[in-house]
């Protein structure tokens, strides 16, 4: 918890009282929580969502600050919990019956857009049904599949989301708050006292509720499932993707992970297999990795696809008018620039061939100094190296596609 930052408060000049039993020491002007109160009451939130979940109640989870939308949005789509990270419509649910005709307008406009009705109209109507279906998805698209009220709400910030507080305590919704110092504790059914502003705070205290929701799931489906390493690690790869997808693309990130996840693992697999046979790596001296991506002809591919990627990327976004870069300064210059930008993904194949060869010299050198005992410590250097490259042709790939939609650079 010291690590996220969970105790840290906000200034002594701006706190709330009723928070004293909570804050242990004030230190260089801040209010310091005590992590021992925090442990215990994010122990009874997780017992309380346990089973809630087990009896398949149905949770809202709300946080509208921008910083942290996002981290709403996957915590809820882990836990299959519905969402408000953008903004809190007053009466959202003391209001319900309106709040309900709004997501049957929603549902009714998704549907028309996927069976292309809504593009038959009139430009005009098109335009404006675009709108309000921008609208909607904005700030209805969190709890588009909730057809009641929710038995629990968590809350992330209390100031920030009183207006959803008043209406769960006016409707008599139990509630469980993530509080800072400037909070009132008594206002929730259960507060954990922690930092409402730092990203790892929030996303320690999410994670802790939405594994105990996700773990009450798995039990009820089948008893005898627990989460597994295998499971646990391939989330770790799949958020560590969707990190590199945000960080390089930008927001419009969502539909490229499958590709990036798809590059990375198949060069990370592909490389690292032939370290899983010991056989093959003791003959390397007279001969070669086995991995597919040690051939030229394969990272070459690997290369051209991206190249397409990049200028699917910009048209999808763009479209024709795309193109208008590379007519400047002049229409001649068209066919040049186009094989300039298609040739330029070529260096990831350069780059991760070469770093594969650099990889085999090490392990050869290794193999013919210690035969015997190499193996497994190549196996080791093996998925260090693996990692690396892959990593350099995933995070290029993103990149390029991040400057494809962006513009030209």
């Amino acid at each position: 918890m010291m690590e996220a930052g969970v105790h840290f408060g906000h200034g002594t000049r701006k706190w709330n009282p009723r928070m004293a039993p909570y804050i242990s020491t004030k230190r260089k002007g801040i209010h310091i929580l005590n992590l021992t109160r925090t442990a215990r009451f994010l122990s009874e939130a997780c017992d309380l969502v346990f089973d809630a979940a087990s009896k398949g109640k149905q949770f809202l989870i709300v946080g509208t600050k921008n910083k942290a939308a996002d981290l709403i949005a996957r915590a809820a789509t882990r836990a299959r919990c519905h969402y408000v990270n953008k903004k809190w419509l007053g009466g959202m649910l003391i209001n319900w019956y309106t709040t309900e005709t709004r997501l049957h307008k929603f549902r009714s406009l998704r549907t028309e857009q996927k069976t292309g009705r809504i593009h038959s109209l009139p430009k005009k109507d098109t335009a404006i049904l675009k709108r309000q279906l921008s609208h909607l998805e904005t700030y209805l698209g969190g709890i588009k599949y909730m057809t009641g009220l929710p038995d629990i709400v968590i809350i992330v910030d209390q100031q920030e989301e009183y207006t959803a507080l008043r209406e769960c305590i006016t409707l008599g919704i139990p509630t469980i708050c993530l509080i800072d110092t400037n909070c009132d504790p008594d206002l929730a059914d259960i507060s954990i006292p922690a930092n409402d502003d730092a990203i790892a705070s929030i996303r320690l205290i999410l994670n802790k509720l939405v594994f105990a929701i996700c773990e009450a799931i798995l039990v009820v489906r089948n008893p005898q499932t627990i989460p597994t390493f295998g499971q646990n690690f391939f989330e770790y790869v799949l958020e560590f993707i969707r990190d590199v997808s945000k960080t390089q693309i930008g927001e419009e990130y969502g539909p490229w992970v499958p590709f990036v996840g798809t590059m990375f693992l198949f060069i990370f697999v592909s490389n690292w297999s032939v370290a899983l046979l010991p056989w093959k790596i003791i003959q390397l001296p007279h001969g070669e990795l086995a991995a597919p991506t040690n051939d030229i002809n394969t990272t070459v591919a690997l290369a051209l696809l991206t190249s397409v990627a990049y200028f699917y990327a910009g048209l999808s976004k763009k479209g024709l008018a795309y193109f208008g870069k590379y007519i400047q300064p002049t229409p001649i210059l068209l066919p040049i620039n186009i094989l300039e930008d298609f040739t330029k993904p070529l260096s990831l194949s350069f780059r991760l061939f070469g770093n594969i060869l650099a990889d085999e010299l090490v392990v050869v050198v290794l193999v013919s100094l210690v035969p015997l005992v190499v193996p497994i410590p190549v196996m080791f250097l093996g998925l260090f190296t693996s990692g690396i490259q892959a990593l350099i042709f995933a995070t290029l790939a993103a990149a390029y596609i991040g400057e494809s939609m962006e513009g030209h650079h």
